[in-house]
């Protein structure tokens, strides 16, 4: 099975090169808000990125910003005066900086992809949408966050028996996500139109803050039942202030971003889920990039402006262990090819969702023949 493997991925990659033969490889920047060192999102964006790069033929270079927004606008900065302009950038609107961003990058010959996090309705306000005042923004892909959300506590919900005691931890104020995932988690309660919500608390995306607040959520409200975190690293935190209490029996919590902790934990029967699938926001903005280069823009599938359905609940060891294999530690195994239109003609419309992805990690996921 494995020499079969090999030898498909083979001819695929001997097709991709017939069909684009005499193109230069398309070189792609991506600012990444994280750090080199990093394990969570944005070192497993970048990760699942380079496997898509790779199949692609994609020359992708990655700058680091090391979680500081001033230094990602400067690094945008420079790259906008770089004497030889890479043909696209990638960028995420990290602290609200995608508006300075696109700015500065304006008159560059490259074009724009914004991804992970959309600009805000402020923002909106000042640059327009995509491809109008800023011709150069060619479009934005996030995931549904909102959907990510409402996955979430329906699925802790469906996990508990009794009426739902909800407590809520989510990020900063100034990340679009933060309100956008708790969003999901009201609209949830309006549409079940059973439980309670106790409180919703911001926090610091971290561990450490997590775990702080909810020992002060369940002091506050002992009877709560289900604790409802915006990303794993807090719902990590949590569970262990659940331990702490030794109230394992009582509380169950969730979170969202599937970071390799969170699996592992998923595993040993510790955190009951995560809503997986955000790192591969990357992946799909690389096959876009790819398509609209050889002439097939994504204006007609998807639109400017693309939510992204990718998500996946993993709450058993065997869901937990399949993520693992193809999406945090070798997503290397996934034919990326299988998902471009330029590589596919008989392909219509995109389809990144998760078993697509599980379908492209077998021998049945190869492309045809391309154009």
């Amino acid at each position: 099975m494995a020499l079969i493997r090999i030898i498909i991925v083979f001819t695929a990659f001997l097709l991709t090169s017939v069909c684009f033969s005499g193109n230069q490889a398309i070189h792609v920047v991506f600012i990444n808000p994280g750090s080199v060192k990093d394990i969570g999102v944005w070192h497993l964006t970048s990760n699942f990125m380079q496997a898509a790069a790779d199949d692609l033929g994609i020359q992708l270079e990655v700058i680091y910003s090391d979680r500081n927004h001033i230094k990602m606008m400067d690094q945008v900065s420079a790259l906008s005066k770089r004497p030889v302009q890479p043909d696209y950038v990638v960028i995420v609107n990290e602290k609200q900086t995608g508006d300075n961003m696109l700015a500065s990058l304006k008159a560059s010959h490259a074009k724009i992809l914004l991804i992970h996090n959309d600009l805000s309705q402020k923002q909106r306000q000042n640059m327009g949408i995509e491809r109008e005042q800023i011709k150069n923004w060619i479009g934005t892909i996030v995931t549904d966050e909102h959907k990510a959300g409402y996955l979430e506590i329906e699925q802790l919900c469906q996990q508990r028996n009794a009426e739902p005691k909800i407590v809520a931890i989510t990020g900063n104020k100034v990340t679009p996500v933060s309100n956008i995932r708790v969003q999901g988690l009201l609209d949830y309660r309006a549409d079940s139109n059973s439980g309670e919500i106790y409180q919703v608390v911001y926090g610091k995306w971290s561990y450490d803050d997590g775990k702080s607040k909810a020992r002060g959520l369940l002091n506050r409200h002992p009877d709560t039942n289900i604790i409802w975190a915006a990303n794993d690293s807090m719902a990590l935190g949590a569970l262990d202030a659940i331990k702490e209490q030794n109230r394992e029996d009582q509380v169950i919590v969730g979170g969202l971003g599937g970071f390799p902790d969170a699996i592992k934990s998923i595993k040993e029967g510790g955190l009951n889920l995560t809503v997986a699938g955000h790192p591969m926001i990357g992946a799909w903005a690389l096959l876009l990039l790819f398509d609209y280069h050889h002439g097939y823009d994504f204006i007609s599938d998807i639109g400017l402006n693309y939510k992204v359905n990718h998500l996946t609940v993993i709450d058993t060891k065997e869901k937990a262990d399949q993520y693992s294999r193809l999406v945090l530690t070798h997503p290397n195994q996934i034919d990326f090819r299988f998902f471009s239109k330029a590589l596919n003609k008989n392909l219509v419309k995109y389809d990144f969702s998760y078993e697509n992805v599980v379908n492209a990690a077998t021998p049945k996921g190869t492309p045809g023949p391309g154009p």
